[in-house]
């Protein structure tokens, strides 16, 4: 076959997935992008690459390639121009079904399974997420390491050549910069073996001392967390977990959740459970028959997916994605087996109805993404112009829903347009329904007093979401929260805001760049506690120098009354809760002391400094 028909032939996945996929070519950025891109902020501190590169984040990861340079690269070549990320992951997709047609083609020598293969996978709703979502580019890119090291196996295989074996290892031990998915590669590599090619097993088995020493490693690094929905279940509820994802790979059990394709349901749920049977029957022929080889995707599929059954908890579809391959490659072997018409028709029209049912899915995923990224590009576009027009000046916003709060204002993406002052204006919290698992809502909305005081003196100005553009409304929320607030003292202080400087008692340093700090004593002002139970919230920072003389103590007094107190014993930020004294409650206005066993003096302007501040809240 010459290189232009296998370019011809392979072009056809790469349009299918193109008409399937297209509305997450323009797709914007949203929910943990804001956080991705936010990593340039670090480059300017003190070891600011190595923390930028290296330091786990996300559930301990460590991706190189998919996250952090990625986005680190393109954010400063394009800037917040999402159009070239999602060019790059379109590429990276259709390299992709090159390799997985690559395989395909090896396992069968049929051109029409090179085509259906990538053809089957390019239809799995897994790809709506990561298709549509530049943060899922971790998905995408793994499956090109691991089908890009098989494909060099694949080769060695054939021609004994040890460039191929040595292009395998380079693949494989880069993979790990894509994603942790990469560690089960040596399976993939020995299944293909023990199908086959056995004389080659012995050549794969090194491979799992290198996944076994970067599990070994990144548990050390990055510990399982014991509880959670990243907590590991190695227990009976594995098997079910497995069934869940088997199921669901065929997207027809989701097609109830499309309201165009209600009436379809039915067939949807019944299809997945009717293809699924057919993967089992077919796989018990192949192995009767002895045809490993064609079987391959299901070890494939039960290889890739394997790692994520003990989250019972974190039941994810964009988990698939890789798996996924697995299907293409059963319906590449299906084909190849079916040597009669009948029994290719047989292939063609189960072909034909997973796609029909799976690749709606796919579409509608990323119609939702596109959709909702746009809104979240109209509100933070919207942002950076009225920080044009009001400059120097607090922004508070209202018509925030739930939707719109979690993927476009808690990952913080004014910060990137050098935005730092923008908060949810008081009340609009209860429009936004709260998932304390993710973070507080309460963090970023701007207390009710101290709103209604800045707003007075014009140091405020509001503005309504919700439509493509926003809306100024200072003077009718100003109105209404006369009506509705009190300028009293907030129940939340932020030190390192101006509007809180009348809460702020003795004790405290001038301003500097969104903190303040305080001598070894300090005292500030909060509302009171509404109900009992509530505790005094506490966030601030201590430096590396202050602790030259070791652990030091941070005590708190409430009116008078001690609250407690808590050893503060390493650099960097620190968050302390403590209980209120039942005395405390129903006061309109409580005094907080603070103090320090020990400060240490600026060698810049001889200051006695104690702590930064930092958040002070009163829930």
């Amino acid at each position: 076959m010459t290189g232009a028909r296998r370019a011809t032939l392979l072009s056809i996945p790469v349009v299918f997935s193109l008409i399937v996929y297209w509305p997450g070519l323009w797709t914007w950025f949203q929910q943990d992008d804001f956080a991705w891109l936010g990593l340039h902020l670090e480059l300017s501190k003190p070891s600011g690459w190595l923390h930028a590169l290296l330091t786990p984040m996300a559930q301990g990861t460590i991706r190189l390639w998919s996250e952090r340079l990625f986005f680190l690269v393109f954010h400063a070549v394009f800037g917040l121009d999402a159009l070239p990320f999602r060019i790059a992951v379109f590429a990276t997709l259709g390299l992709n079904l090159a390799l997985v047609g690559d395989i395909a083609w090896r396992m069968t020598r049929s051109q029409a399974a090179m085509v259906l293969a990538p053809l089957v996978w390019a239809a799995n709703p897994a790809l709506g997420v990561p298709m549509s979502w530049t943060s899922s580019y971790n998905q995408i890119l793994c499956v090109t390491f691991l089908a890009g090291a098989l494909c060099c196996f694949l080769r060695y295989v054939e021609t004994g050549s040890r460039r191929w074996y040595l292009a395998q290892w380079i693949v494989f031990v880069l993979g790990f910069g894509a994603l942790e998915l990469n560690v089960v590669y040596p399976g993939l590599a020995l299944a293909w073996a023990l199908c086959c090619a056995r004389h080659r097993i012995v050549s794969t088995l090194p491979m799992f001392a290198v996944s076994g020493v970067y599990t070994l490693a990144h548990s050390w690094i990055s510990p399982k967390p014991a509880s959670g929905p990243y907590a590991m279940h190695w227990d009976l509820s594995m098997p079910e977990t497995l069934g869940r994802y088997a199921i669901t790979a065929f997207g027809g059990s989701r097609l109830a959740e499309l309201p165009q394709a209600k009436e379809w349901a039915t067939f949807g749920q019944a299809s997945a459970w009717l293809l699924a049977g057919a993967v089992i029957g077919f796989l018990g022929w192949s192995l009767w028959r002895r045809r490993f080889r064609d079987s391959f995707g299901v070890l494939w599929f039960l290889t890739l997916i394997a790692p994520v059954v003990p989250l019972r908890d974190h039941f994810s579809d964009y988990y698939l994605t890789a798996p996924a391959v697995g299907l293409g490659l059963l319906a590449a072997g299906a084909w190849a087996s079916a040597t009669r018409v009948a029994s290719r028709a047989l292939v063609a029209a189960a072909a034909c109805v997973y796609a029909g049912t799976s690749a709606p899915v796919g579409r509608a995923i990323a119609e939702f993404h596109y959709d909702r990224s746009r809104k979240v590009e109209d509100l933070v576009m919207g942002v950076q112009a009225a920080g044009r027009i009001h400059r120097g000046k607090t922004i508070l916003l209202t018509g925030v829903g739930t939707d719109l709060f979690w993927s476009g204002v808690h990952d913080k993406p004014f910060r990137l347009l050098g935005l730092h002052d923008v908060w949810l204006a008081p009340g609009a919290e209860e429009n936004i329904r709260a998932f304390p698992e993710l973070g507080s809502v309460s963090d970023f909305v701007f207390p009710a007093g101290p709103a209604l005081r800045i707003t007075e003196k014009r140091q405020a100005v509001v503005y309504a979401a919700g439509g493509e553009r926003l809306r100024n409304i200072t003077g009718t929320w100003l109105a209404l929260a006369r009506l509705r607030w009190k300028p009293g003292p907030a129940s939340r202080v932020d030190a390192g805001h101006p509007a809180f400087a009348d809460q702020l008692g003795s004790g405290w340093y001038d301003l500097e760049s969104g903190y303040r700090w305080m001598a070894d004593r300090a005292v500030v002002w909060l509302g009171g506690p509404g109900q009992p139970g509530q505790q005094i919230h506490i966030k601030g920072f201590y430096p590396e120098e202050g602790l030259a003389g070791g652990p030091l103590r941070l005590t708190v007094r409430i009116e008078g009354i001690p609250a407690g107190n808590s050893a503060v014993e390493k650099p960097g930020a620190f968050e302390f809760r403590f209980a209120l004294p039942p005395a405390t409650v129903g006061r309109a206005r409580l005094e907080v002391e603070l103090e320090l066993s020990r400060v240490f003096v600026d060698p810049k302007d001889g200051r006695r400094l104690g702590a930064a501040f930092g958040i002070l809240e009163i829930r």
